[in-house]
């Protein structure tokens, strides 16, 4: 079975890292008041945590190296087996909820220890066994490598150290060639900057979050719905004006949004322009909607708090609003434009159908028309009586008032003695119909 261990804290800080910044976490982290947490870090030894297994104690040398503290891992004292119960197993606290006891390291006095009683060994088999990062020996969980004696804890927590530092150097290369500002205290439990990316602005620079994003997209949509129907309840110019503004800038604020949201993911702003293409685009927005980012700082900056929540249902109810007084008005303009054209056809139906042999009067005057007048060149006139009996025409005459007078006298020549004169209904080009 695995050897317990305890954890003692003498006081030490980490090189690079403030004393009072490293006191003042690990208090707020392991939740001690003032006289506690001057205890702790008053350079005597104290223990932490006893009876841990060796994979537990490692996490708590992580934590610790995370915010600044060195933390030691030694064998745990065992109790007299005169004085100790029968051990019952039970789980260890984990480290995200420390309860501590700050014990010093002095053991008491132990009485005189009778000779334990003959156990079995465990089965071989059944033991977890770990890869010393030393020399690479494969043995049972223990504290001290049998091969090369290292403190196999300690060891890897050191190398995961070595893995975060050598992570954090590339990060701060890449953030200095893109001329961003250094990293955060590591020490932070989950990196958040302080600085938020503004969700309207003209910067393509820094991150932002699924909800942001959300909040943002909604919110162009409710500017374009809104405008829409501003244009349909007042058609014109002005409004007409105002809907492509804000499609110009609906664009410009989507791409800006899609560009912040890629760069969460570590990824480069001109994969937004997949999000451009009929169908995947779509899909993408929601993908990117749904899945978080990066949780730790990237090349891009450090990863922004979830918010604009009340912006988002607020978008969401300007939007739901837009849409429907836009399908109310629309509905309203069809009907218009339906009674419109009613009205235009019952006009049209209701004016007399007007033919040539009606303003003529008889199908020898509409043959004379076409075969004679129409062809004619110069100056002409044609004249026809009221009950369209007779009919008289001139053209190619030398001026407006010859070509009527003889298309008159050629009329009235013919018109039945007795009739009413003839009128003169065509000269040159219009029409110059009698009112009745």
């Amino acid at each position: 079975m695995d050897t317990p261990v305890r954890l003692v804290f003498a006081g030490t800080v980490r090189d690079g890292f403030d004393r009072a910044t490293v006191q003042h976490k690990l208090g707020a982290w392991l939740k001690l008041d003032g006289p506690r947490l001057d205890k702790l870090f008053s350079g005597r030894s104290v223990v932490i945590k006893r009876g841990l297994p060796a994979e537990q104690a490692a996490a708590w040398v992580q934590r610790f190296a995370a915010l600044g503290a060195e933390l030691k891992v030694e064998p745990d004292t065992p109790m007299p087996a005169s004085v100790r119960p029968a051990p019952t197993p039970s789980p260890a606290p984990a480290p995200a909820e420390p309860g501590l006891s700050l014990v010093p390291t002095e053991p008491a006095p132990a009485p005189a220890q009778p000779e334990p009683p003959m156990r079995l060994a465990p089965d071989p088999a059944a033991l977890d066994e770990v890869t010393c990062p030393t020399c690479g020996e494969r043995q049972p969980r223990r504290i001290l490598c049998r091969q090369c004696a290292t403190d196999i804890p300690r060891a890897l927590a050191a190398q995961e150290e070595r893995r975060a530092a050598d992570r954090a150097e590339r990060v701060a290369a890449a953030r200095a060639r893109r001329g961003l500002k250094p990293l955060p205290d590591p020490a932070a439990e989950r990196f958040v900057t302080e600085d938020e990316v503004p969700l309207l602005g003209r910067s393509f620079d820094g991150r932002l979050g699924r909800m942001s994003y959300l909040a943002g997209s909604l919110m162009a949509w409710a500017g374009m719905a809104l405008s829409l129907f501003l244009l349909i309840k007042w058609p014109g110019w002005m409004t007409g004006a105002l809907l492509l503004g804000v499609v110009i800038w609906v664009m410009f604020f989507s791409w800006r949004l899609t560009t912040l949201r890629m760069h969460d993911f570590n990824r480069s702003g001109w994969w937004a322009l997949l999000f451009g293409l009929p169908v995947i685009g779509p899909i993408l927005s929601i993908v990117i909607m749904l899945v978080p980012g990066d949780e730790h700082p990237n090349d891009y900056g450090e990863p922004q708090r979830e918010r604009h929540s009340g912006l988002a249902i607020a978008a969401v109810i300007v939007l739901g609003l837009s849409v429907s007084l836009s399908l109310h008005a629309a509905k309203r303009w069809g009907e218009r434009m339906a009674d419109d054209e009613e009205e235009a056809q019952a006009e049209q139906a209701n004016l007399p159908k007007v033919t040539l042999e009606s303003v003529l009067g008889s199908p020898g005057a509409v043959r004379a028309f076409n075969r004679e007048y129409v062809t004619g060149r110069g100056h002409r006139a044609f004249a026809r009586s009221p009950s369209g009996a007779a009919w008289g025409l001139r053209t190619e005459a030398a001026s407006p008032d010859e070509a009527a007078t003889d298309a008159l006298r050629q009329c009235n020549s013919r018109r039945p003695e007795g009739g009413v004169a003839c009128q003169l209904v065509h000269l040159d080009e219009d029409w110059v119909l009698p009112e009745n």
